[in-house]
């Protein structure tokens, strides 16, 4: 008779829940707020964010103009490879993983439910499991109606692949206690293809590890609703639900940092579940004083879509931000010879690779009070600089590809390859967008796209607009 009273109660607040939701979204308070660490913190009222206006979403609708519109709905790849990695990229989208797993159906809940005895065992047990699938950086979040869009990030297609039948249309106050905690997987690029950023080698880095992760998430979502409980996707922001996980701290040029690979992760589709978790807590790597000193990616960006300002408030979260606008505008200036710039991240000195000062950094400033680590930051961004320069550039060969070849114009690329047929070279079999003169052998440096000119592109082209008015 107790327990059904206790059901009877849960029930009600259940549907109070609910019907308030439904009637006036919550506003998160500062007393309420989750903790993202100190990169982020909210510091104000905030609202949703509604996942149509996304910038995939709003270029679908041709919202960001013609040139952006066509790179993402129009276009067949000029590189063969990228075409089966990228479905935007494919002659036929069939081709491509991406598009298999985000269509292929969600299977139903085994209803004979895995009994839980020990939530900490059965954490550990599925990072372990993370691990085995591939996933390098794996974090369990507390969830929070802050890390969740407004609805479905993605529409119901009818054909079975979105959780738009699974309760996916509450509102994130309703949908963050029906699901507590949100699985965050991680996927890590290969570090010497991501040297040829602003290249066809960086890119296929990018996509490829992309498709890996979708592919991990789909077996882990498969398997936790064997185990009895939900799998809901498509629901969570990637960004404030890994700092909440601990995957890593947010640096100034938008991205989350990890203390072993840096930036050069893929955050996927988090989890939301019911499934009895223990939650992590966010970590301190030293991002946010880094960060404050350093500002790399600032520099080096070429469409200077990253500040060099100090942290601002957005949507009452007080972070950088970057503006997403101009630096997605950009690709469909370039897209001949690469897709993916990387630029920010290449250059941060986290995502340099395992060596001994790296360590050695990240565990000094961890031990180092906050006042004193600007000083320790200096020092350390000067050897960075010594080691590897303020622009890494290094020559990569993968496959057939070679970033020490000059990519050519179109207009250009017949030409090209009538003169290497007839001089019977095979050089241009998997990488047509990266024809030109041969590279001296000798050269340690790749080709680095010159962008710098096109530094204040759109917001020179603004003002052109707006005299010509």
């Amino acid at each position: 008779m107790v327990i059904k009273e206790e059901e009877k109660a849960s029930a009600q607040v259940e549907e109070q829940t609910i019907s308030s939701a439904e009637t006036s979204e919550k506003l998160a308070t500062v007393a309420d707020a989750p903790y993202f660490g100190r990169t982020a913190r909210i510091v104000g009222d905030w609202e949703s964010v509604d996942a149509s206006i996304t910038p995939h979403e709003k270029n679908k609708r041709g919202e960001l103009g013609k040139p952006l519109y066509n790179w993402y709905m129009n276009r067949v790849a000029e590189d063969a490879l990228a075409r089966t990695a990228f479905p935007q990229s494919a002659a036929d989208k069939r081709n491509t993983l991406q598009n298999v797993v985000s269509r292929a159906p969600k299977g139903e809940i085994n209803p004979e439910k895995f009994d839980v005895t020990d939530p900490k065992a059965l954490t550990e047990h599925i990072k372990r499991v993370a691990a085995y699938l591939g996933v390098q950086v794996a974090g369990i979040a507390a969830v929070h109606p802050s890390m969740l869009y407004a609805g479905s990030r993605y529409p119901d297609d009818g054909t079975g692949a979105t959780d738009a039948a699974r309760n996916i249309g509450r509102s994130p106050v309703a949908a963050a206690e029906m699901y507590p905690f949100a699985i965050c997987l991680t996927n890590v690029w290969d570090y010497s293809m991501v040297q040829a950023h602003r290249h066809h080698i960086g890119d296929h880095s990018y996509h490829f590890t992309q498709s890996r992760l979708q592919l991990i998430y789909a077996n882990m979502a498969a398997y936790i609703r064997d185990l009895g409980y939900e799998a809901i996707q498509n629901r969570v922001q990637p960004m404030p639900t890994s700092l909440a996980a601990g995957i890593g701290e947010l640096g100034r040029n938008g991205m989350v940092i990890t203390e072993k690979y840096g930036a050069r992760i893929h955050l996927g589709d988090p989890i939301l579940t019911n499934m009895p978790l223990i939650a992590d807590k966010p970590i301190d790597i030293g991002v946010d004083d880094f960060c404050k000193i350093c500002r790399k990616c600032a520099t080096t960006c070429p469409t200077n879509s990253i500040s060099n300002d100090d942290k601002v408030v957005h949507n009452g979260v007080e972070k950088y931000k970057i503006n997403w606008e101009t630096c997605y505008r950009l690709r469909a200036y370039v897209m001949e010879f690469w897709e993916v710039c990387m630029s920010c991240i290449t250059v941060c000195p986290y995502t340099k690779p395992k060596v001994w000062w790296h360590e050695l950094t990240i565990g000094t400033l961890r031990r180092t009070p906050f006042a004193l680590r600007p000083m320790l930051v200096r020092g350390l961004k000067l050897i960075d600089d010594v080691f590897w320069g303020t622009v890494p550039r290094k020559r990569v060969k993968w496959l057939t590809y070679d970033s020490g070849i000059k990519p050519v114009k179109k207009a250009r690329d017949a030409q090209v390859r009538g003169s290497a047929a007839a001089s019977n070279t095979t050089n241009t079999a998997l990488h047509e967008s990266s024809l030109g003169a041969a590279p001296d052998e000798t050269e340690k440096l790749g080709y680095y796209y010159p962008l710098k000119e096109n530094t204040k592109r759109f917001a020179i082209s603004e003002q052109r607009a707006k005299r010509s008015k």
